[in-house]
């Protein structure tokens, strides 16, 4: 026994040596252990019982932890081995020793270089032996040995190991075996996973308060500044950097990628956001977590939150003017529906005349005075407030909510009137002068055919070739003539003064995409048809005599009439009759026609076939047509007239004259022939099918 205790002592006290200069810790984590090993029990002194015992072949598999911090690591192993028994005086003896055991111990390690290191090892527990005679016993087991390990790779190890081992009350012996380790990878349930190496920091984080109604914009222009710096000794590569406010953002946005930053390096990287439907649903300005997250490498992620204001889907900042542009809702159902509403009253009421988009400017300002709209300064914020301070938050109502309301500020009524004409197709502008906000719609003319109207053109905004008709969309009590002349005196003074400006909406719409309320299932109650056509035919009428008189003044023969000659008679009497003033036509016709004039005769003619009264237009076409019977639109009238009685013979040969003159006109018109016409009193057609829509042809 005093033998057995010096080699133990021997042992532990290598091992505690190898633990006092161990260089390096044991590798950190569990790692698994499968090892073969044979025991040759000892037969000389203190242990004269092995002479009973052959050598024994067997293995354990064992986990062993290894610390971080210290070369010391702590092992469990469960082993089995089996052999035979030696003979007795000569005598073999059958049979075998089988054991199965379990031991818990420790382990120190002295590394060698970057792959080879010697390691000591202790450890006990107990063993439960099997002789084959069916004896079976417990009994407590010491080893104590040391050893050499190899590291195959990142994982794989190797050990090759001597112990001595004492087994008590059966025998001591030493113990050989080589091992093959697994180290189980960091992440996995039994290693603890390595350290991360923190390379970025986000040093700073500006994030700006967010306003719904740009919630498109953010997408391509920055709402934000982050300042991001490598703060470690590697160059942080494949940085991407990204933002979420989570109650509003369906997924974080990617605002940048960086190829790669460099130790000590910092860069700024702009913020953008893509905002949801749901940021519309905001009434009242609200604090909210915004989150900006950066990534590297393979699994590098830094992140820092900041809280924002998001303010209510109503709010904007006057720094742009443009901005209004985006509150222009063209496809609003309420929009659409009072449009359809007025436009469907009117229709039948319009001026053949007047310039179109004009007239619809008159159904649009009248219908919204019959529907009840009123002017109200805002009693919070006003405009003329704002544009002072151009950092102050203003409230600018969606057009559904101003006609909800049937009031709102001028800012408010300007986006209301610019939705809806560009719901009807007509595009609009926006005109600041200082303090204020109005309109303007595009009138399709050039300024050309503008001056050709007699259309006063300080009453007009020409931008290159497109011609604008400004409108003051607060004259809430005032007709739309008005409310026309208001606004062009307001453009005139500022322009003067170089305080104006004037925004395409069109060209806003680029930068500040058009927002709408989504859809609830209301709807507007539109003012009755009866109440719109009344204004309407009231202003309509009002627009067309100061339009009408500026041309015939223009012409020079208003003041004159008695002495007129025929010619002017009849251009007098063809501005009547293009604005409808088929009375007023006809008086200067017959002035002109009593004088022989041949173009007077057509257009009486042409009087009468617009009033319907075909019989007397075929006969002033009969009678022109003897004076200028080479004229084909006159022929082409003469046909259109007797097609409209029935007269196919005449149809026939009228049609047949133009053929001579103008075969193109003829095949135009070829059904009103025999194949194609139809009496008065009815037939394959009716009397209006032989009327185009464009109406005669004027002289």
């Amino acid at each position: 026994m005093k033998r057995t205790a010096l080699i133990l002592f021997l042992v532990i006290s290598v091992c505690l040596a190898a633990t006092a200069q161990g260089g390096n810790a044991a590798p950190a984590g569990w790692t698994l252990l499968a090892s073969p090993s044979y025991t040759l029990p000892l037969t000389a002194g203190d242990f004269s019982s092995n002479e009973a015992f052959a050598g024994a072949w067997g293995g354990s598999l064992g986990l062993e932890y290894g610390s971080a911090t210290l070369p010391l690591g702590l092992r469990v192993e469960a082993g089995y081995t089996a052999g035979g028994l030696l003979p007795v005086d000569g005598v073999a003896v059958s049979g075998t020793l089988t054991e199965a055991s379990l031991l818990a111990g420790a382990a120190v390690r002295l590394p060698l270089g970057s792959a080879l290191s010697v390691y000591g090892l202790a450890e006990g527990g107990a063993a439960y032996g099997f002789l084959s005679d069916g004896t079976r016993a417990p009994y407590g087991v010491f080893r104590a040995g040391a050893g050499l390990g190899m590291d195959i790779g990142k994982y794989v190890i190797a050990r090759l190991e001597a112990a001595w081992t004492h087994k008590l009350g059966v025998y001591g012996g030493l113990n050989a075996g080589l091992s093959m380790g697994w180290r189980l990878p960091a992440g996995s349930p039994a290693s603890a996973p390595a350290p991360k190496v923190r390379l970025l920091q986000i040093s700073v984080l500006d994030i700006k308060d967010v306003f719904p109604i740009l919630r498109s914009w953010y997408g391509d222009h920055p709402l934000g500044k982050v300042r991001i710096t490598n703060t470690g000794k590697e160059t942080a590569r494949d940085v991407k950097v990204s933002f979420i406010i989570r109650q509003y953002m369906d997924a974080a946005k990617e605002c940048a990628v960086i190829t790669a930053l460099e130790p000590g390096a910092s860069t700024d990287v702009d913020v953008f956001g893509l905002f949801n439907d749901g940021i519309l649903a905001v009434t009242e300005a609200t604090r909210a977590s915004a989150e900006v997250s950066v990534e590297y490498g393979t699994d590098g992620a830094e992140s820092r939150a900041a809280t924002v204001t998001v303010y209510d889907r109503t709010a904007l900042t006057w720094a742009d003017d443009r901005l209004a542009a985006a509150f222009v809702s063209s496809k609003d159902p309420w929009v659409l529906d009072l449009c359809g509403n007025i436009t469907a009253a009117v229709k039948d009421s319009r001026n053949p005349g007047l310039v179109p988009n004009v007239q619809t400017a008159i159904a649009f300002h009248e219908g919204l005075r019959a529907f009840g709209l009123g002017y109200v300064l805002s009693p919070n914020r006003p405009f003329a407030q704002t544009v002072v301070n151009t950092e102050t938050v203003d409230s600018l109502k969606f057009p559904r909510q101003t006609l909800g309301f049937r009031s709102g500020d001028c800012a408010d009524l300007s986006v209301l009137y610019a939705s809806c004409f560009e719901a009807v197709g007509i595009e609009t502008a926006f005109i600041t002068v200082p303090g204020h906000i109005f309109m303007a719609i595009d009138l399709g003319i050039t300024a050309a055919e503008a001056k050709a109207r007699a259309m006063d053109e300080r009453e007009l905004i020409v931008k290159g070739d497109r011609t604008w008709l400004p409108i003051e969309t607060t004259m809430r009590d005032a007709g739309f003539l008005d409310a026309w002349k208001k606004a062009a005196q307001e453009w005139r003074e500022a322009s003067a003064q170089g305080t104006s400006a004037f925004y395409p909406v069109h060209d806003a719409w680029k930068l500040y995409a058009p927002v709408g309320l989504p859809a609830d299932g209301s709807t507007v109650a539109a003012p009755s048809a009866d109440a719109v056509k009344r204004v309407f035919s009231a202003e309509l009428a009002r627009a067309v005599d100061a339009e009408l008189t500026a041309r015939l003044a223009a012409l020079g023969g208003a003041s004159a009439r008695g002495q007129a000659s025929a010619k002017d008679m009849n251009s007098m009497g063809v501005l009547y009759a293009r604005y409808g003033r088929y009375a007023d036509a006809e008086r200067c016709f017959q002035a002109g026609a009593k004088q022989g004039h041949t173009p007077s005769m057509i257009n009486l003619g042409n009087v009468a076939y617009v009033t319907d009264d075909m019989t007397g237009a075929l006969g002033w076409y009969q009678k022109a047509a003897t004076a200028d019977p080479e004229n084909a639109k006159l022929l082409i009238n003469m046909a259109r007239a007797a097609a409209a009685l029935g007269k196919t013979d005449v149809v026939e040969k009228t049609l047949a004259a133009v053929r001579k003159i103008d075969p193109a006109a003829a095949d135009r018109y070829a059904g009103l022939g025999a194949g194609g016409a139809m009496n008065a009193a009815g037939g394959p057609g009716t009397r209006a099918a032989a009327q185009e829509e464009e109406g005669p042809a004027w002289f």
